[in-house]
């Protein structure tokens, strides 16, 4: 039996949850028998995410004394000194996750490593140090990378990546950051986002409103994705800020105007730490008198969500995966970006004219797109529906080039058992 370990998965997300999901079926269709352990990250400790897979799950939110112990832990382990009586109990089950897997794999959602997540990335790179530690494959799953600005933290990247036996990126952006930091020479591969191989069926409009809200069904729904976003490297984060709303109230109002709309707000963040339903319920109720529009329930996970998104005729997302929600299920709209893998995903889909940097958005701009959508939403659809299953190969091959790599390793023929492969 396959034993993965995955590593920094982030949490209260339901894009990440997306992406995991998917990987998780496609590591199930190509190794029937492998079980999981997840190390996750919740803020809000009483959730929990439910897999048809066979998952442990154990969390990483530990208090900082647990993880200074783990600090005095990991020199003592490579020079051979196994002080695990110095470890707390969580850690413990963590160190012993790592020392029956077959592969460590560093999770499809969140990236961590880069400028962006500077404040907690060693972190993240310590969980794949253990990978080294304990004599472990490591495969990076398809995750962005970078910006790699910052000269110290450099140094230490340098090092750690070449821990990964196999790194894969979901946008050839973060390839070329990584290739900048290690050399040209350095193998990266480029497939696509995991969420992208799983498709879904539209949720059926009549069974999604019921009862006196069945009139709704009949109006032009629209799924809007809207991020808080904090604008982290401006000097006037408050006047960006502002900005951005003022464009997507104006997007929305514009849109109002042309069609019979009905906004359908889907939340990405949940729980009682990160939950964006605050900013989403302001930013509607700043809409013109009479528009109608729901925030979904945060409590629908992402499957349910990847419905909904496919049920709508076009959609408005300043967030990444929402906007893969939509493209896979052939829906027409446009994407806001805030970081590189929303700009690279639109790039791959050929359709990066409908693509905005969330620093320079300009409201004006947004309603001359959203037009254009609108007079070839048939087009746009007929050539999503053409380019999609091509991304589908690219996406489920990062699962076959993480099998390649249990089959290549000699070194996982350890414990009795071999790993076996429906490839």
């Amino acid at each position: 039996m396959t034993h993965v370990l995955i590593v920094n998965q982030h949490g209260e997300n339901r894009g990440d949850e997306a992406a995991m999901r998917a990987m998780l079926a496609s590591f199930n269709t190509l190794l029937q028998d492998a079980t999981f352990t997840l190390l996750y990250q919740f803020r809000d400790r009483n959730l929990r995410l439910e897999f048809s897979e066979d998952v442990q799950d154990l969390p990483i939110v530990l208090p900082v004394m647990d993880y200074l112990r783990a600090v005095l832990y990991t020199p003592l382990k490579a020079f051979g000194l196994d002080a695990r009586w110095l470890l707390p109990k969580p850690i413990r089950v963590i160190i012993e996750a790592y020392e029956r897997t077959d592969l460590v794999v560093s999770a499809p959602g969140g990236p961590y490593f880069g400028d962006m997540y500077i404040d907690h990335e060693i972190v993240h790179w310590w969980y794949i140090y253990l990978a080294r530690l304990f004599n472990k494959p490591a495969f990076l799953y398809a995750t962005s990378a970078g910006p790699f600005k910052n000269r110290w933290m450099n140094m230490v990247r340098r090092r750690l990546y070449p821990i990964f036996d196999r790194l894969v990126t979901r946008e050839e952006v973060s390839a070329r950051y990584i290739r900048a930091l290690l050399g040209p020479s350095a193998n990266v591969e480029v497939t696509a986002d995991s969420a992208i191989q799983a498709s879904f069926v539209p949720y059926i409009r009549d069974q999604y409103f019921t009862g006196e809200r069945r009139r709704l069904a009949d109006c032009f729904l629209a799924a809007v994705s809207l991020n808080d976003y904090q604008y982290p490297y401006s000097k006037d984060a408050g006047k960006c800020k502002e900005n951005y709303n003022q464009a997507m109230i104006q997007l929305l109002s514009y849109l109002s105007k042309r069609v019979a709309a009905h906004y359908l707000f889907l939340p990405q963040l949940y729980g009682k730490v990160h939950n964006d339903v605050p900013y989403l319920r302001s930013m509607a109720e700043r809409l013109p008198e009479g528009t109608s529009w729901e925030i979904v329930d945060p409590a629908l996970n992402s499957d349910v969500q990847r419905r909904l998104f496919a049920m709508c005729d076009l959609y408005i997302a300043t967030r990444y995966h929402p906007a893969i929600f939509a493209s896979v299920a052939f829906v027409p709209g446009m994407c806001i970006y805030y970081e590189h893998k929303a700009q690279g995903f639109m790039k791959q889909l050929g359709l990066e004219r409908y693509a905005f940097d969330i620093n320079l958005v300009n409201g004006n701009e947004l309603c001359v797109a959203l037009e254009e959508i609108l007079a070839h939403r048939k087009e746009i659809e007929d050539h999503l529906r053409k380019v999609v299953p091509f991304l589908q190969e690219r996406s489920a091959r990062t699962t076959g080039l993480a099998v390649d790599l249990l089959r290549q390793r000699p070194s996982l023929e350890t414990g009795g058992h071999k790993v076996k492969c429906h490839c």
